[in-house]
């Protein structure tokens, strides 16, 4: 979405670009964010977003280009040519470079990376030699080191000195001399401190880590958890490899949530941002799950065929089928989906699973007895409306109350219970999706309401 700096400009901007006054839009464009400016350049046709990209300053074109959405990135790519582009991509922080050049084609990322410099070519081939969902690919080696011997007027000069090439300078981090971290100072730590003290002074050596080989929604919980603006990564020996900032787990944590969102909604997670997906993609995302729900759902044409007997007898039982069907899945669907965003931040873990079921069948079962009282007086309101026809509306009405009340309390159990047993077999627990709850709910509902049916019903309306 634009901002509205951009919708005031764009018109301005345009009649410069039409009228191939370059240096008016260089000039234009140098007094907006880098995210305004990817906004304007995402809006253009190929060859307009190319001029406009050539025109910016270096150093504000590494910014705006980290900004840009991945098509536009290779769009971009292709036409500013070999030399250019490696240049650019160059010119990104580390962990974006990787990120970019990771979803580039092979043949076109390694001439890029041969065009790279001997330095940031080997600190980019290390961030890719992790797994892409882990810590490493996250992290970036552009952070401050201090020694634990310098006093804190050497550290603040150390700061000034290098902390312009640094991702932050808000944290700090105290190594051994073979690269080993044994603690992280906030910035104002240092400024208060006297300037003769030394850093071992200020140091309390207690600090939080990530492990590089972690997955990346440790990232997001750990700075959630402990409310930092950057965490330093560590290898398996506890030396400090690099540090991961609150910007790249804003992004990892939408990303997440975007994934459990479109997997609750019964799909697999896109690829890439649904403007930019291709239709190919969007049905075999979708078609998948559509199918495999779809023959779910040839069970409940089983259930109905195999009471179809009652159903003949009493064919009022059809009437209330889709009540029944709602209240089951609609039930199901809560739990799932408290218990999903529960498993993701942490709150509940499968230890507590006697703790989590007793709880929901206690909300099952004062739940249920709302929704099975509102279901009798539906069938004695109905029937005394006309609506139905039975001398039996009682019996009916006990029926399909009952019939509610069980199936709402199993609804509750099914839902909170198959996230936490995905998530000890180690898929994601977001997988208990929506309509995969609501069509095995359709199909134990069902057979709930039948059989309760025939236990109540047989001798009167059976």
């Amino acid at each position: 979405m634009k901002s509205p700096t951009i919708k005031l400009l764009e018109p301005e901007l345009l009649e410069l670009l039409n009228a191939q006054d370059y240096r008016q839009v260089r000039d234009a464009l140098s007094i907006l964010e880098p995210a305004d400016i990817a906004d304007f350049i995402e809006s253009l046709d190929p060859e307009p977003a190319g001029i406009t990209f050539r025109v910016l300053p270096r150093d504000i074109a590494s910014d705006v280009f980290a900004e840009l959405e991945r098509p536009v990135q290779e769009r971009l790519l292709n036409i500013l040519g070999g030399e250019r582009s490696a240049r650019v991509i160059e010119d990104l922080e580390p962990d974006d470079r990787a990120a970019l050049l990771d979803e580039l084609p092979v043949e076109v990322a390694t001439p890029l990376i041969a065009r790279m410099s001997p330095e940031n070519r080997a600190i980019t081939q290390v961030i890719l030699g992790y797994d892409s969902q882990s810590v490493g690919r996250l992290m970036t080696p552009d952070y401050v080191r201090l020694h634990k011997e310098w006093t804190v007027g050497r550290a603040l000069e150390h700061i000034r000195r290098y902390g312009q090439d640094a991702e932050t300078v808000h944290w700090v981090f105290v190594i051994k001399p073979d690269g080993t971290l044994i603690d992280d100072l906030h910035i104002r730590t240092l400024l208060l401190a006297d300037p003769d003290s030394t850093i071992a002074d200020c140091m309390d050596d207690q600090f939080v880590a990530l492990i590089a080989t972690d997955d990346r929604e440790e990232a997001v919980r750990a700075m959630a958890r402990y409310n930092r603006t950057a965490l330093p990564v560590v290898d398996s020996l506890g030396l400090l490899i690099g540090i991961v900032t609150a910007d790249d787990i804003a992004d990892v944590a939408e990303e997440e949530f975007t994934e459990d969102v479109q997997k609750l909604g019964g799909m697999e997670a896109l690829d890439s941002p649904y403007t930019t997906t291709p239709v190919r993609d969007m049905v075999r995302k979708r078609g998948v799950w559509l199918a495999g729900l779809f023959v779910l759902q040839l069970l409940s044409i089983g259930v109905m065929g195999f009471f179809d007997e009652q159903l003949d007898k009493a064919v009022v039982l059809a009437i209330f089928v889709p009540l029944i069907i709602a209240s089951g899945g609609n039930t199901g669907t809560q739990a799932a989906s408290l218990l999903v965003r529960a498993i993701a931040v942490e709150e509940v873990h499968l230890s507590a699973w006697w703790r989590i079921m007793r709880k929901e069948l206690l909300t099952g079962f004062v739940l249920g007895a709302i929704l099975g009282l509102m279901g009798v007086l539906t069938v004695v309101l109905l029937s005394a409306s006309g609506f139905t026809h039975t001398p039996h509306t009682m019996p009916l009405a006990l029926t399909v109350g009952g019939a509610v009340f069980i199936i709402v309390i199993w609804g509750t159990l099914i839902g909170s219970m198959l996230p936490l047993i995905l998530d000890k077999l180690g898929m994601d627990p977001a997988a208990s999706s929506a309509p995969l709850v609501a069509t095995l709910m359709d199909v134990s509902g069902l057979t709930i309401y039948f059989a309760l049916a025939i236990l109540i019903l047989r001798g009167s309306l059976l």
